[in-house]
């Protein structure tokens, strides 16, 4: 590989992918399973930005914590539309209140409500990391794939 060249080593044991310059390259176990794929220079270098970005963890976290913000959002965003209807109705109907008190209790309890489904999934989350046991035999090995290719036990796609 060039100074360029950049390889990531897959979820499937020994399957890597690999970009050298404008050339496309998948190995598995220092053989290539295809004939090197060349890209144009634009496309090579939108793989080079995706493969560096898909190799960081936040990356890969974006997604998931953008959901959670739009659902938390979303559920805090209706408290707020009904305390506002809650002050139009009381601005409507001055003489009684009833209406703008019902939805003043109503604003709290969805706003209480959501409050609490954040918590409860995050009580979850907290839950679920206590429960994980981290399995090293497979970073050791991937690690070691890495040392290996490394030292040179991998042919040169040039060739």
């Amino acid at each position: 590989m060039s100074s360029r060249g950049s390889v990531i080593r897959t979820e499937v044991r020994g399957l890597d992918l690999g970009l050298d310059e404008t050339t496309l390259l998948l190995s598995s176990a220092g053989e290539y399973l295809t004939a090197p794929i060349p890209l144009s220079p634009g496309d090579a270098e939108k793989l080079a930005m995706e493969m560096a970005k898909a190799q960081f963890w936040e990356w890969n976290q974006i997604d998931e914590l953008r959901r959670k913000a739009e659902k938390r959002y979303k559920n805090y965003l209706g408290s707020w539309l009904v305390m506002c209807l809650a002050a139009f109705s009381a601005y409507v109907g001055f003489p009684s209140y009833y209406l703008p008190v019902f939805l003043l209790l109503l604003s709290i309890l969805l706003w209480w409500r959501a409050s609490f489904l954040e918590r409860k999934d995050e009580q979850a989350a907290r839950e679920e990391r206590k429960q994980f046991i981290p399995d090293w035999s497979y970073i050791r090995q991937r690690l070691d794939e890495s040392t290996a290719t490394d030292n040179g036990n991998l042919p040169d796609p040039s060739e």
